[in-house]
Protein backbone atom coordinates (compact mmCIF):
# COMPACT_ATOMS: atom_id res chain seq x y z
CA UNK A 1 0.00 0.00 0.00
CA UNK A 2 1.16 3.55 -0.66
CA UNK A 3 -0.19 7.06 -1.10
CA UNK A 4 -0.15 8.96 -4.37
CA UNK A 5 -1.36 12.32 -5.59
CA UNK A 6 -2.30 12.99 -9.19
CA UNK A 7 -1.23 16.55 -10.09
CA UNK A 8 -4.19 16.99 -12.45
CA UNK A 9 -7.97 16.64 -12.29
CA UNK A 10 -9.40 18.00 -9.04
CA UNK A 11 -11.40 14.87 -8.23
CA UNK A 12 -8.17 12.81 -8.34
CA UNK A 13 -5.94 15.14 -6.33
CA UNK A 14 -6.54 13.74 -2.85
CA UNK A 15 -4.00 11.15 -1.58
CA UNK A 16 -5.54 7.73 -1.17
CA UNK A 17 -4.28 4.34 -0.07
CA UNK A 18 -3.79 2.16 -3.12
CA UNK A 19 -3.61 -1.58 -3.54
CA UNK A 20 -0.52 -2.20 -5.69
CA UNK A 21 -0.52 -5.67 -7.29
CA UNK A 22 2.30 -8.12 -7.74
CA UNK A 23 2.88 -9.76 -11.10
CA UNK A 24 3.63 -13.45 -11.53
CA UNK A 25 5.59 -15.03 -14.38
CA UNK A 26 5.79 -18.67 -15.41
CA UNK A 27 9.52 -19.04 -16.12
CA UNK A 28 12.52 -19.17 -13.77
CA UNK A 29 14.69 -16.15 -13.09
CA UNK A 30 18.49 -16.00 -12.89
CA UNK A 31 21.25 -13.66 -11.75
CA UNK A 32 24.90 -13.24 -12.72
CA UNK A 33 27.53 -13.95 -10.09
CA UNK A 34 29.61 -11.54 -7.99
CA UNK A 35 27.17 -8.65 -8.30
CA UNK A 36 28.91 -6.69 -5.56
CA UNK A 37 32.05 -6.49 -7.72
CA UNK A 38 29.91 -5.41 -10.66
CA UNK A 39 28.34 -2.72 -8.49
CA UNK A 40 31.74 -1.46 -7.29
CA UNK A 41 32.96 -1.21 -10.85
CA UNK A 42 29.83 0.71 -11.86
CA UNK A 43 30.10 3.15 -8.95
CA UNK A 44 33.79 3.77 -9.65
CA UNK A 45 33.06 4.35 -13.32
CA UNK A 46 30.24 6.79 -12.50
CA UNK A 47 32.54 8.71 -10.17
CA UNK A 48 35.26 8.90 -12.82
CA UNK A 49 32.77 10.40 -15.28
CA UNK A 50 31.34 12.97 -12.89
CA UNK A 51 27.83 11.55 -12.70
CA UNK A 52 27.37 12.13 -8.95
CA UNK A 53 26.35 15.70 -8.18
CA UNK A 54 26.99 15.59 -4.46
CA UNK A 55 26.97 13.00 -1.72
CA UNK A 56 23.17 12.77 -1.50
CA UNK A 57 23.05 12.02 -5.22
CA UNK A 58 25.66 9.30 -4.77
CA UNK A 59 23.75 7.76 -1.86
CA UNK A 60 20.62 7.64 -3.99
CA UNK A 61 22.46 5.56 -6.58
CA UNK A 62 23.85 3.23 -3.91
CA UNK A 63 20.34 2.34 -2.73
CA UNK A 64 18.91 1.96 -6.23
CA UNK A 65 21.44 -0.81 -7.06
CA UNK A 66 21.46 -0.60 -10.85
CA UNK A 67 24.17 -3.26 -11.17
CA UNK A 68 21.69 -5.76 -9.74
CA UNK A 69 19.27 -4.89 -12.53
CA UNK A 70 22.01 -5.60 -15.07
CA UNK A 71 22.95 -8.88 -13.38
CA UNK A 72 19.35 -10.10 -13.29
CA UNK A 73 18.44 -9.00 -16.83
CA UNK A 74 21.65 -10.35 -18.45
CA UNK A 75 22.65 -13.27 -16.19
CA UNK A 76 24.66 -15.06 -18.89
CA UNK A 77 26.46 -12.05 -20.40
CA UNK A 78 30.25 -12.04 -20.82
CA UNK A 79 31.75 -9.98 -17.99
CA UNK A 80 33.04 -7.04 -20.04
CA UNK A 81 29.67 -6.67 -21.74
CA UNK A 82 27.86 -6.99 -18.40
CA UNK A 83 30.01 -4.26 -16.82
CA UNK A 84 29.34 -1.99 -19.78
CA UNK A 85 25.62 -2.63 -19.43
CA UNK A 86 25.73 -1.85 -15.70
CA UNK A 87 27.53 1.41 -16.50
CA UNK A 88 24.91 2.15 -19.14
CA UNK A 89 22.11 1.57 -16.62
CA UNK A 90 23.44 4.01 -14.03
CA UNK A 91 24.07 6.58 -16.77
CA UNK A 92 20.64 6.07 -18.32
CA UNK A 93 18.65 6.41 -15.12
CA UNK A 94 20.56 9.50 -13.98
CA UNK A 95 20.41 11.22 -17.35
CA UNK A 96 16.74 10.35 -17.95
CA UNK A 97 15.88 11.79 -14.54
CA UNK A 98 18.03 14.87 -15.10
CA UNK A 99 17.03 15.66 -18.67
CA UNK A 100 13.37 14.61 -18.77
CA UNK A 101 11.56 13.18 -15.76
CA UNK A 102 12.58 14.95 -12.56
CA UNK A 103 13.02 18.49 -13.85
CA UNK A 104 10.72 21.15 -15.32
CA UNK A 105 8.73 19.98 -18.34
CA UNK A 106 10.99 22.03 -20.57
CA UNK A 107 13.85 24.49 -20.07
CA UNK A 108 16.63 26.12 -22.12
CA UNK A 109 18.72 23.01 -21.36
CA UNK A 110 16.30 20.46 -22.77
CA UNK A 111 17.22 20.57 -26.47
CA UNK A 112 21.01 20.90 -25.97
CA UNK A 113 20.96 17.95 -23.56
CA UNK A 114 19.02 15.58 -25.80
CA UNK A 115 20.72 16.57 -29.06
CA UNK A 116 24.14 16.12 -27.45
CA UNK A 117 23.24 12.46 -26.86
CA UNK A 118 22.26 12.13 -30.54
CA UNK A 119 25.52 13.73 -31.65
CA UNK A 120 27.56 11.21 -29.67
CA UNK A 121 25.77 8.40 -31.51
CA UNK A 122 26.10 10.04 -34.92
CA UNK A 123 29.68 11.37 -34.70
CA UNK A 124 31.36 9.15 -32.07
CA UNK A 125 32.91 12.15 -30.34
CA UNK A 126 32.23 14.82 -27.73
CA UNK A 127 30.87 18.22 -28.52
CA UNK A 128 32.92 21.38 -28.10
CA UNK A 129 31.53 21.95 -24.58
CA UNK A 130 30.50 18.58 -23.12
CA UNK A 131 27.42 18.62 -20.94
CA UNK A 132 26.51 16.45 -17.97
CA UNK A 133 26.71 12.76 -18.88
CA UNK A 134 28.12 13.27 -22.36
CA UNK A 135 31.61 11.86 -21.74
CA UNK A 136 30.12 8.88 -19.92
CA UNK A 137 27.77 8.26 -22.85
CA UNK A 138 30.64 8.35 -25.32
CA UNK A 139 32.54 5.82 -23.22
CA UNK A 140 29.54 3.45 -23.18
CA UNK A 141 29.09 3.73 -26.93
CA UNK A 142 32.75 3.16 -27.67
CA UNK A 143 32.80 0.01 -25.57
CA UNK A 144 29.62 -1.30 -27.20
CA UNK A 145 31.05 -0.56 -30.66
CA UNK A 146 33.93 -2.88 -29.77
CA UNK A 147 31.78 -5.57 -28.19
CA UNK A 148 28.96 -5.78 -30.77
CA UNK A 149 28.89 -6.32 -34.53
CA UNK A 150 28.25 -3.06 -36.40
CA UNK A 151 24.63 -3.86 -37.27
CA UNK A 152 23.83 -4.86 -33.71
CA UNK A 153 25.33 -1.69 -32.31
CA UNK A 154 23.14 0.27 -34.71
CA UNK A 155 20.02 -1.58 -33.50
CA UNK A 156 20.90 -0.44 -30.01
CA UNK A 157 21.83 3.06 -31.21
CA UNK A 158 18.56 3.50 -33.09
CA UNK A 159 16.66 2.59 -29.94
CA UNK A 160 18.52 5.33 -28.11
CA UNK A 161 17.90 7.79 -30.93
CA UNK A 162 14.19 7.08 -30.54
CA UNK A 163 14.48 7.56 -26.77
CA UNK A 164 15.92 11.05 -27.25
CA UNK A 165 13.46 11.91 -30.04
CA UNK A 166 10.27 10.70 -28.39
CA UNK A 167 11.27 12.53 -25.23
CA UNK A 168 10.17 15.57 -27.24
CA UNK A 169 6.76 13.98 -27.84
CA UNK A 170 6.53 13.21 -24.14
CA UNK A 171 7.24 16.86 -23.36
CA UNK A 172 4.49 17.95 -25.78
CA UNK A 173 2.09 15.57 -24.08
CA UNK A 174 2.76 17.35 -20.77
CA UNK A 175 2.29 20.88 -22.12
CA UNK A 176 -1.47 20.37 -22.38
CA UNK A 177 -3.77 20.21 -19.38
CA UNK A 178 -4.71 16.62 -20.21
CA UNK A 179 -2.84 13.88 -22.10
CA UNK A 180 -3.52 13.15 -25.76
CA UNK A 181 -5.02 9.75 -24.97
CA UNK A 182 -4.10 6.18 -24.22
CA UNK A 183 -2.96 5.14 -27.71
CA UNK A 184 -0.73 8.22 -28.01
CA UNK A 185 0.71 7.55 -24.55
CA UNK A 186 1.43 3.90 -25.43
CA UNK A 187 3.28 4.93 -28.60
CA UNK A 188 5.45 7.38 -26.69
CA UNK A 189 6.03 5.06 -23.74
CA UNK A 190 7.47 2.14 -25.70
CA UNK A 191 10.29 4.37 -26.94
CA UNK A 192 10.95 6.74 -24.02
CA UNK A 193 11.27 3.78 -21.65
CA UNK A 194 14.66 2.74 -23.04
CA UNK A 195 13.42 -0.84 -23.27
CA UNK A 196 14.11 -1.28 -26.98
CA UNK A 197 17.87 -0.67 -26.78
CA UNK A 198 18.02 -2.86 -23.68
CA UNK A 199 16.25 -5.73 -25.45
CA UNK A 200 18.56 -5.29 -28.42
CA UNK A 201 21.47 -6.31 -26.19
CA UNK A 202 19.72 -9.51 -25.11
CA UNK A 203 20.86 -11.67 -28.05
CA UNK A 204 24.54 -10.82 -27.68
CA UNK A 205 24.26 -11.36 -23.93
CA UNK A 206 23.01 -14.91 -24.49
CA UNK A 207 23.66 -17.25 -27.44
CA UNK A 208 25.09 -14.56 -29.72
CA UNK A 209 24.08 -11.82 -32.19
CA UNK A 210 20.81 -12.64 -33.96
CA UNK A 211 20.94 -12.31 -37.78
CA UNK A 212 18.67 -9.72 -39.40
CA UNK A 213 16.54 -12.36 -41.14
CA UNK A 214 15.52 -13.72 -37.74
CA UNK A 215 15.48 -10.46 -35.80
CA UNK A 216 13.07 -8.72 -38.18
CA UNK A 217 10.58 -11.57 -38.39
CA UNK A 218 7.12 -10.30 -37.50
CA UNK A 219 6.64 -12.84 -34.71
CA UNK A 220 10.02 -12.01 -33.16
CA UNK A 221 9.25 -8.29 -33.29
CA UNK A 222 5.88 -9.01 -31.68
CA UNK A 223 7.65 -10.83 -28.84
CA UNK A 224 9.93 -7.82 -28.41
CA UNK A 225 6.88 -5.54 -28.25
CA UNK A 226 5.19 -7.73 -25.62
CA UNK A 227 8.35 -7.72 -23.46
CA UNK A 228 8.59 -3.96 -23.81
CA UNK A 229 4.95 -3.46 -22.83
CA UNK A 230 5.19 -5.77 -19.81
CA UNK A 231 8.08 -3.88 -18.25
CA UNK A 232 6.87 -0.38 -19.21
CA UNK A 233 3.32 -0.77 -17.97
CA UNK A 234 4.30 -2.67 -14.82
CA UNK A 235 6.77 0.12 -14.09
CA UNK A 236 3.94 2.65 -14.46
CA UNK A 237 2.21 0.87 -11.56
CA UNK A 238 5.32 0.41 -9.42
CA UNK A 239 6.70 3.94 -9.87
CA UNK A 240 3.35 5.70 -9.46
CA UNK A 241 4.08 7.29 -6.09
CA UNK A 242 7.30 9.02 -7.09
CA UNK A 243 6.15 9.95 -10.60
CA UNK A 244 3.13 11.78 -9.21
CA UNK A 245 5.57 13.99 -7.29
CA UNK A 246 7.85 14.77 -10.25
CA UNK A 247 7.80 18.41 -11.40
CA UNK A 248 7.98 17.51 -15.09
CA UNK A 249 6.88 14.16 -16.45
CA UNK A 250 4.03 12.57 -14.52
CA UNK A 251 1.64 11.08 -17.07
CA UNK A 252 1.64 7.30 -16.97
CA UNK A 253 -0.76 4.59 -18.09
CA UNK A 254 -2.14 4.56 -14.55
CA UNK A 255 -2.79 8.31 -14.63
CA UNK A 256 -4.36 8.21 -18.09
CA UNK A 257 -6.59 5.29 -17.08
CA UNK A 258 -7.46 7.11 -13.84
CA UNK A 259 -8.77 10.06 -15.85
CA UNK A 260 -10.83 7.70 -17.99
CA UNK A 261 -12.27 5.68 -15.12
CA UNK A 262 -12.46 8.21 -12.28
CA UNK A 263 -9.95 6.98 -9.68
CA UNK A 264 -6.31 6.09 -9.22
CA UNK A 265 -7.23 2.63 -7.98
CA UNK A 266 -9.15 1.95 -11.17
CA UNK A 267 -6.16 3.26 -13.10
CA UNK A 268 -3.92 0.79 -11.27
CA UNK A 269 -6.36 -2.08 -11.80
CA UNK A 270 -6.84 -1.47 -15.53
CA UNK A 271 -3.09 -1.12 -16.06
CA UNK A 272 -2.39 -4.30 -14.11
CA UNK A 273 -4.91 -6.18 -16.23
CA UNK A 274 -3.10 -5.01 -19.37
CA UNK A 275 0.24 -6.19 -17.94
CA UNK A 276 -1.15 -9.64 -17.16
CA UNK A 277 -2.62 -9.92 -20.65
CA UNK A 278 0.76 -9.02 -22.16
CA UNK A 279 2.52 -11.63 -20.03
CA UNK A 280 0.06 -14.28 -21.22
CA UNK A 281 0.45 -13.27 -24.88
CA UNK A 282 4.23 -13.15 -24.61
CA UNK A 283 4.44 -16.63 -23.10
CA UNK A 284 2.00 -18.12 -25.62
CA UNK A 285 3.84 -16.66 -28.61
CA UNK A 286 7.28 -17.52 -27.19
CA UNK A 287 6.23 -21.16 -26.83
CA UNK A 288 5.17 -21.23 -30.49
CA UNK A 289 8.27 -19.47 -31.84
CA UNK A 290 10.66 -21.60 -29.78
CA UNK A 291 9.39 -24.80 -31.39
CA UNK A 292 11.17 -24.06 -34.65
CA UNK A 293 13.88 -21.73 -33.39
CA UNK A 294 17.60 -22.24 -33.80
CA UNK A 295 20.14 -21.67 -31.01
CA UNK A 296 20.52 -17.93 -31.60
CA UNK A 297 16.81 -17.22 -31.68
CA UNK A 298 16.25 -19.32 -28.57
CA UNK A 299 18.96 -17.27 -26.90
CA UNK A 300 17.20 -14.03 -27.82
CA UNK A 301 13.88 -15.29 -26.47
CA UNK A 302 15.65 -16.37 -23.27
CA UNK A 303 17.14 -12.89 -23.06
CA UNK A 304 13.71 -11.28 -23.32
CA UNK A 305 12.42 -13.58 -20.58
CA UNK A 306 15.45 -12.65 -18.48
CA UNK A 307 14.60 -8.99 -18.86
CA UNK A 308 11.02 -9.42 -17.69
CA UNK A 309 11.88 -11.64 -14.72
CA UNK A 310 15.00 -9.62 -13.93
CA UNK A 311 13.09 -6.36 -13.76
CA UNK A 312 10.41 -7.81 -11.49
CA UNK A 313 13.04 -9.37 -9.19
CA UNK A 314 15.01 -6.12 -9.04
CA UNK A 315 11.90 -4.20 -7.95
CA UNK A 316 10.89 -6.87 -5.45
CA UNK A 317 14.27 -7.62 -3.87
CA UNK A 318 16.95 -5.03 -4.66
CA UNK A 319 16.11 -1.44 -5.46
CA UNK A 320 14.70 1.45 -3.46
CA UNK A 321 14.21 3.59 -6.56
CA UNK A 322 10.42 3.40 -6.21
CA UNK A 323 10.27 3.24 -2.42
CA UNK A 324 7.64 5.61 -1.01
CA UNK A 325 9.98 6.53 1.85
CA UNK A 326 12.31 8.33 -0.59
CA UNK A 327 9.72 9.63 -3.08
CA UNK A 328 9.62 13.23 -1.84
CA UNK A 329 13.40 13.71 -1.79
CA UNK A 330 14.14 11.79 -5.00
CA UNK A 331 11.39 13.17 -7.25
CA UNK A 332 12.91 16.59 -7.93
CA UNK A 333 16.36 17.01 -9.54
CA UNK A 334 16.03 20.68 -10.48
CA UNK A 335 18.57 21.87 -7.92
CA UNK A 336 21.23 19.27 -8.75
CA UNK A 337 22.68 20.67 -11.97
CA UNK A 338 25.02 23.65 -11.60
CA UNK A 339 24.26 26.84 -13.49
CA UNK A 340 26.91 25.91 -16.06
CA UNK A 341 25.71 23.37 -18.60
CA UNK A 342 29.02 21.53 -18.36
CA UNK A 343 29.33 19.40 -15.22
CA UNK A 344 32.30 17.29 -16.21
CA UNK A 345 35.81 18.24 -17.19
CA UNK A 346 37.21 14.80 -17.99
CA UNK A 347 37.43 13.91 -21.69
CA UNK A 348 38.06 10.23 -22.51
CA UNK A 349 40.56 9.06 -25.08
CA UNK A 350 39.34 8.26 -28.59
CA UNK A 351 38.89 4.57 -27.76
CA UNK A 352 38.56 2.57 -24.55
CA UNK A 353 41.55 0.74 -23.15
Amino acid sequence: MNTSTLPVADHLRQPIALSIPRFEIAWPSACAGDVEQLERGMISWAETHGLFLGEDHRRRVLRTRYAWLAARCYPRAERHLLQTIANYFVWYFLVDDMFVDRVDITSPRTLPQLTAMLDVLDFNRLGAEPIYGEAAWLDICQHLRQLLPAEHFQRYANGMRLWASTAGLQILNHLNEQPAGLSAYMAIRRHTSGMNPCLDLADSANAGPLPAAEYYRSDVQQLRLHANNIVCWANDVQSLDIEMKQPGQFWSMVAVEALRHGSLQKGVDHTAARVRAEIHQFLSLATTVEQGADRLLRGFITGMKDWVSGYFDWVAHDTQRYDAAFAEQDADDRQLLPSSASAEQERPSAAPA
